[in-house]
């Protein structure tokens, strides 16, 4: 539950400053007539809505169990987060890039452009502090772990969306205000509509990674190589087992593991003894990994076939 409040605390803050700074690009496309604040306040806007499927996601994961879903709802943050991609890529990437087409083909003076300098410099303060606070989180949870790594592996969709969301917009600010700087003192009237393109194309890069991505846990992944290297390690410091003949794992949401394994017990101990040693190890694996909520452990022999 902490991790959950936590995450929200990150995503409540990515919203309130995208909703913001969308209502400051929109009135300034207006005045200015630049499609790059066009597109940029069409990328904010698809951003709000992005975090407000995320919070869906989180809510609807808390549902409990029933006969119809016995494993619980915990996987309805990896569908919204892949919602937020199609999203990402269809309202933000193809709109820029239309867009941008379109102001090539028709270039266009960017009129009044101190407003736009001044909406872009406060989007990119506000996407900043969101920025930051993300990324401090990401922080905490990769230990030191190199950070395309850390998102390639990582099973919290919600972060990687929200990091990989203000990412894209601090780099589309920089984009845009390269864009219209350019076009203000050269005077040649191509810049803005190249912008709009760049950033639809950053735009489509994310997309397409955190699509690629959450599908993967959509399909199904395993839990963390280190999560199971540390159960297994409970099983071989267990006497009375054997051999761990194997053990599987499903990542059923971004803190709900299914754990399966096989286990050859030694052969002299009863049923019961078997029963209350599992019942045991259960308990280990759940206080020292609460994230581990389901867990079956199999008794069986070893066969070269295995």
């Amino acid at each position: 539950m902490a991790s959950s409040n936590s995450s929200k605390s990150v995503i409540f803050t990515a919203l309130f400053a995208n909703l913001f700074i969308s209502v400051m690009k929109l009135i300034v496309s207006f005045i200015t007539r630049s499609t790059a604040m066009m597109a940029e306040s069409v990328h904010s806007l698809a951003d709000s809505f992005n975090q407000v499927f995320l919070l869906i996601g989180i809510k609807k994961g808390e549902k409990k169990a029933n006969e119809l879903h016995p494993f619980g709802f915990s996987g309805e943050l990896y569908f919204w987060s892949f919602i937020v991609a199609l999203i990402l890529f269809s309202a933000g990437a193809l709109f820029s890039v239309y867009e941008g087409i379109h102001r090539l083909q028709h270039p266009m003076k960017v009129d009044k452009i101190e407003y736009a300098f001044i909406v872009l410099g406060l989007s990119f303060i506000a996407e900043g502090f969101a920025f930051l606070k993300a990324n401090k989180k990401i922080n905490l949870e990769r230990k030191g772990e190199p950070i395309f790594s850390y998102l390639k592996k990582t099973k919290k969709s919600e972060l990687l969306v929200v990091f990989l969301e203000d990412f894209a917009a601090l780099t589309g600010l920089s984009v845009a205000m390269i864009a219209l700087a350019l076009q203000h003192f050269t005077g040649i009237l191509i810049f803005d509509g190249i912008a709009s393109i760049l950033i639809g194309i950053i735009l489509a890069v994310v997309a397409f990674f955190l699509g690629n991505e959450t599908r993967s846990l959509l399909i199904g992944e395993s839990a963390d190589p280190k999560l199971i290297y540390k159960i297994n390690s409970i099983f071989r410091d267990e006497e009375n087992i054997r051999r761990v003949i194997h053990l599987r794992s499903l990542q059923l949401g971004p803190d709900d593991v299914l754990l399966a394994a096989k286990i050859e017990f030694d052969p002299r101990l009863n049923v019961k003894e078997v029963s209350n040693l599992i019942n045991g190890i259960e308990a280990e694996i759940r206080s020292d990994h609460p994230i581990v909520k389901k867990i079956y452990i199999e008794p069986d022999i070893y066969q070269e076939n295995y």
